[in-house]
């Protein structure tokens, strides 16, 4: 994708979620914007999407996270809004903003460690020996719930359909390689030898794409913006050349053309259509 056509996305995505509010607590109608752009599919736009809206998160993050504005938000909840509420208000996911105040909402013993895995299971607020705030508890067990339910930025529901999207293409890059009569060892097969930091497909024997040698493949369900490769892959792919040499990731749902290039460091969209063994 053009940087261009890329801009004019980022700009659709969310001047179409405006007139309700927009920013980071509506999601847009991704569908009724594929006829703007009838060479981006449906997953790229949400890919782009929940990039741009991760970006927005940790800005947002620093000004949500200062104390007094977590004290200003603790007062709004006790005085009757809920979490839910306070988030749209402010235009900071949910789920983002329940772990910001459960430590000072919850009883030090409830709170110490266990933010993560009350998101993942608000019910066991419930379930907290706490023979005081019983009915508070309540409250914030089901507001939690809520705070998962209508988080499409952060919440632990969103993680597991990321992850559960990330294991499908995993499987569809082994499909293209035995396809393509290629021998390879899979990420879970070398960290059962114990290796660490592995490619999702590391080759037994190389092929050449074009003019550059692939050793190893990673599968990436995502597009790729400029800021999401350097930020996030190119410090995991130079680790791969040093240890195994050149390699291919592929971006299922494309990316941003014009990245500088890094040495050992192809990027594609697609499996190679011919690949030349050696």
């Amino acid at each position: 994708m053009i940087g261009e056509e890329y801009n004019r996305v980022r700009s659709a995505l969310f001047s179409s979620t405006s007139g309700s509010g927009g920013g980071l607590f509506v999601q847009p109608n991704f569908t009724a914007l594929l006829p703007q752009f009838p060479e981006v599919s449906y997953d790229t736009l949400v890919s782009i999407f929940a990039q741009d809206c991760v970006s927005r998160v940790k800005v947002a993050h620093a000004v949500h996270r200062r104390p007094e504005r977590v004290e200003g938000y603790c007062e709004r909840w006790q005085a009757g809004e809920s979490l839910v509420d306070i988030s749209e208000t402010i235009d900071f996911p949910p789920c983002n903003l329940a772990r910001l105040l459960l430590p000072s909402l919850l009883p030090a013993e409830a709170a110490t460690g266990r933010v993560s895995k009350i998101l993942a299971d608000p019910e066991s607020l419930i379930r907290v020996p706490d023979q005081e705030g019983g009915e508070g508890l309540a409250r914030l067990a089901s507001e939690v719930r809520d705070c998962v339910e209508r988080d499409h930025v952060s919440s632990p529901l969103v993680a597991s359909v990321k992850r559960a999207i990330g294991l499908e293409y995993e499987s569809i890059l082994y499909q293209h390689l035995e396809s393509a009569d290629l021998a390879f060892e899979t990420e879970g097969e070398l960290r059962k030898k114990g290796a660490t930091k592995t490619p999702d497909a590391l080759l037994k024997i190389p092929f050449m794409m074009g003019d550059r040698v692939v050793h190893w493949i990673d599968s990436k369900a995502c597009f790729c913006s400029e800021e999401l490769y350097y930020q996030e892959g190119v410090r995991q792919f130079k680790q791969y050349v040093n240890r195994f040499g050149p390699g291919l990731v592929i971006y299922w749902f494309g990316y941003l053309e014009g990245i500088p290039p890094e040495d050992g460091i192809a990027i594609s969209d697609s499996f190679p259509s011919e690949v030349t063994r050696l």
